[in-house]
């Protein structure tokens, strides 16, 4: 009976230090049907916005909060292949006094893949490189955190980071 109560814990606590799911509703029977690219205002891709990120403005605009995670599907012909991510974003300018030399660290369960200091307000991309032991998965789940964000004021009561446009996975010599 100690035997079998033991194998059970040991199988029990196997199962804790699995990796998380590149999509928390899909199972592993299930055919990735992840992009490698999406763009954050298209209802088609939100299911790839795992956490962290606001509903659309009325302006067509997606605002972050300080932390936020993506999935992208790895094509293919990336896998087991040196690649690299590019975030799309916009930094308002009425926002740029809390968001000056912003850093935004990108990051996976278990390494830092980089990061990248916002020098002005505008649009800009973050490109971080993925080494090739990360694609040969079906897909690649992406935290992201900045080192700073906008504070609620007046009737905005959310915590901004800032307008995310579009993540790709693509290849690292493009």
């Amino acid at each position: 009976m100690r035997i079998l109560a033991a194998a059970v814990l040991m199988l029990a606590t196997l199962g804790c230090r699995q990796a998380r799911h590149p999509h928390p509703e899909l199972t592993v029977e299930e055919p990735s049907r992840l992009k490698s690219a999406i763009e954050a205002t298209n209802p088609a891709d939100e299911e790839q916005l795992l956490e962290g990120f606001y509903d659309p403005d009325p302006g067509g605009w997606r605002w972050t909060g300080q932390q936020f995670t993506v999935s992208l599907g790895v094509p293919e012909e990336l896998r087991g292949k040196e690649a690299r991510i590019e975030c799309e974003l916009w930094i308002p300018e009425a926002g740029w006094t809390d968001l000056a030399k912003l850093t935004m660290t990108a990051q996976t369960a278990d390494r830092t893949l980089g990061q990248w200091r916002a020098a002005k307000p505008g649009a800009q991309t973050a490109v971080f490189a993925v080494p090739a032991a990360l694609t040969e998965e079906d897909a690649i789940l992406v935290d992201f955190v900045l080192d700073r964000s906008i504070p609620p004021r007046g009737e905005e009561t959310r915590r901004l980071g800032v307008v995310a446009t579009k993540f790709r996975l693509v290849a690292a010599g493009r």
